[in-house]
């Protein structure tokens, strides 16, 4: 049997159709839905008819880790899938995923193919190697809009694939990820540092890879995304501030205080740059203030000495 967590936060009615998907297209699979206390009208809905469904109310918004740890450790299925609840399950995904993961002891996870409400490929988003100083530097830098075609970039967001075949990979999207039941266990779950998000799905790939477990791309289980929905909660600040301060712990923690130290310098230096570059070229007045601000605000919270 599969388990189906999904982390709830804000995500309207996304939820209820991502869950009428599961009742359409997921067999017999259980699906636990954690709520992180939300504030909109997402748990309104009727059941669908012939789901397994639970749902656990947070009191407080726990994180993502947290809340995904909740999930699987109420969960009885040997395979469990984390899926956002801003995803659609097409036909035949869960079975081929599941399959997938199956094939082989060796495979300690599996990932779906991803796409827009459109059928287009979520390519740099859906699949990605292992995040480096390098990477990153090509990014908070802009060197990716000067050359788009660098070799990091390239690498990290694995632009010389075509997504539409099966192949080993480093570091899918936590949007859609189905780990064994004994990995988890393995590993202890995701690490709740990582908190409220971002950065703990990379993380556990991450732990997942230097254990010796494979990690399988299975295209013919394909998902709708939505995405950005969590986004629409929180204020542009906001979300720089906790994936950049998530991005340095992830640093600190696989690669050592060095590299964290070296990566946060460049995440400030190319907030800074990305907030000049707002004032100057964005068309609305209070459009370029907004992001100025919001870059101007996650630099100088990154720059203090207590952050990763």
């Amino acid at each position: 049997m599969v388990s189906v967590v999904i982390v709830n936060w804000n995500s309207g009615p996304l939820l209820a159709q991502c869950l009428r998907s599961l009742a359409a297209h997921g067999g017999d699979c259980e699906v636990i839905v954690v709520d992180n206390a939300s504030r909109d009208t997402s748990l309104e809905f009727a059941p669908p008819p012939r789901l397994r469904l639970e749902i656990v109310r947070n009191g407080r918004n726990l994180g993502c880790a947290a809340g995904n740890n909740l999930g699987w450790r109420r969960s009885a299925g040997e395979s469990v899938l984390f899926l956002n609840p801003d995803t659609e399950c097409l036909p035949g995904a869960l079975a081929s995923l599941a399959e997938r993961l199956g094939a082989s002891p060796e495979h300690w996870a599996a990932a779906g193919q991803l796409v827009d409400p459109a059928g287009r490929l979520q390519a740099g988003f859906n699949v990605r190697a292992f995040p480096t100083v390098a990477s990153v530097t090509a990014q908070m830098l802009l060197l990716e809009a000067l050359w788009p075609g660098n070799p990091w970039s390239r690498r990290y967001r694995m632009s010389d694939w075509d997504h539409r075949t099966f192949r080993y990979v480093e570091q899918p999207a936590g949007a859609c990820l189905m780990v064994r039941r004994r990995a988890l266990e393995a590993l202890e779950g995701f690490d709740e540092s990582f908190h409220p998000a971002w950065f703990e799905d990379v993380d556990l790939c991450r732990r997942i890879y230097n254990s010796g477990g494979l990690i399988a791309y299975e295209p013919a289980a394909r998902f709708v995304h939505h995405g950005g929905t969590s986004l629409r909660s929180l204020s542009r600040g906001e979300f720089l501030e906790y994936f950049h301060t998530n991005q340095c712990r992830y640093f600190a923690k696989h690669h050592g205080r060095r590299a964290a130290r070296a990566v946060r310098r460049r995440i400030v230096a190319g907030l800074l740059v990305r907030a000049l570059a707002a004032l100057i070229r964005r068309p609305q007045a209070s459009t370029r203030i907004e992001e100025a601000r919001a870059c101007w605000s996650a630099a100088r919270r990154l720059r203090r000495p207590e952050a990763p």
